[in-house]
């Protein structure tokens, strides 16, 4: 009897075994199955590369996905848009131009700007009758080419209309037409000295004389107004050639013009270029060579325009002395100088060689001298221009 009971007791427990090894086999399974139902409805992702993106559990995947979308490319747009493609109201339109090709000329002293605004910058100041380019036009402003550069000028201050020059004495002021570039070309000097006095620049209280009869050669005898007009008239032809137009101060020895006079001829037309030309003088008679003479940078009267001078004087010096194998002394800087005091377009002085030195003295009374000066000459203006 002990032995049945000892049998139904091992029986008993061996099915309670069972029982709870079933029920912890259910449990495990139930926790497994809601913990990948929660990962898959929102909870942290994990696994390479996912661990730190949140993903959000009180809206559908679908929906989320969307608004996530649409605030990141609302976002990417605002971050790449210009600036300058969502103006502020008060923005003015851009000018429009409507393209031409003409010359132009300036009826009275205008800025030159960068852009059609007033508000731009100035590149320079534009003299009275300078002629100019013009690509464009509207209404208020012409889009302009100077010296191979583009700007903007006040429509207002432009005319088509071809300024006139006043000759003040018959022989003087000779206008050339040819070419958009106009060159002033003074031949130094006249037959007849002017002694009584001039100032030496606008609103100065030094006084000098009109204008000297000039040196002559140590050798030859010649007279240097007589050289200068020899080598400007061939000068005047070589320019038009080469398509400028041209203004002569004088044409004939037998004039009466003062420094101031022919400064004054290249300021009324507006030059873009006036060249001065002259033979230079020592009390030594060994000293040779070409120079060039322009104001200083401090200049009272006309500083502004001493970078351009200073180019000019270097261009036409550097053409001068290749052409005529003249040795090169260099730029004289001086503020003494009453026809560079007083004139207001871009000029320079180029003093061909010294009548003191016997040898420079012949060589410049030869006509293969002056052919070759002139050629020089325009040389070096074309460098400047940068034809």
């Amino acid at each position: 009897m002990k032995k049945k009971l000892a049998v139904l007791l091992t029986g008993i427990l061996l099915l309670a075994a069972v029982g709870c090894g079933n029920a912890d086999s259910a449990g495990t399974k139930t926790a497994d199955s809601t913990k990948q139902t929660e990962t898959e409805a929102g909870g942290t992702i994990s696994g390479a590369g996912a661990a730190t993106q949140p993903v959000t559990t009180s809206e559908p995947s679908g929906e989320t996905t969307a608004a996530e979308t649409t605030a990141q490319t609302e976002t990417t747009a605002a971050e790449t848009t210009p600036a300058e493609t969502t103006p502020p109201e008060t923005t003015a339109a851009p000018v429009v131009f409507q393209d031409v090709d003409e010359t132009v000329y300036v009826t009275d002293r205008v800025n030159l700007r960068t852009a059609p605004s007033l508000d731009s910058e100035i590149k320079e100041v534009l003299s009275k009758n300078v002629s100019l380019k013009r690509t464009g036009t509207s209404e208020e402003w012409s889009r302009v080419v100077l010296n191979g550069e583009e700007g903007f000028v006040s429509a207002k201050y432009l005319t088509t209309e071809k300024p006139k020059v006043s000759e003040n004495q018959s022989g003087t002021g000779i206008y050339h037409e040819g070419g958009d570039i106009l060159v002033v070309i003074d031949a130094g000097h006249q037959s007849k000295q002017m002694t009584d006095k001039e100032p030496n620049g606008p609103g100065s209280s030094t006084m000098k004389a009109k204008v000297a009869s000039g040196t002559e050669g140590v050798s030859t005898g010649n007279e240097e107004y007589k050289i200068n007009l020899k080598v400007a008239l061939l000068l005047r032809d070589e320019l038009l050639s080469r398509g400028y137009s041209v203004i002569m101060t004088r044409e004939t020895n037998d004039v009466k013009l003062s420094n101031v006079d022919r400064a004054q001829i290249a300021n009324e037309a507006g030059a873009d270029a006036m060249v001065r030309i002259h033979c230079n003088s020592s009390e030594k008679s060994s000293v040779k060579g070409a120079l060039g003479i322009c104001q200083s940078a401090d200049n009272p009267y006309c500083g502004d325009i001493y970078k351009k001078c200073l180019k000019l004087t270097k261009a036409v010096l550097n053409g001068h002395c290749e052409a005529t194998g003249r040795k090169n002394t260099g730029v004289w800087e001086t503020d003494t100088m009453t026809g560079t005091n007083w004139c207001e377009v871009p000029n320079t002085i180029i003093e061909m060689g010294y009548m003191s030195n016997p040898d420079e003295d012949e060589r410049m009374g030869t006509e293969e001298f002056q052919r070759q000066a002139a050629i020089g000459i325009a040389d070096g203006l074309d460098d400047y221009f940068g034809r």
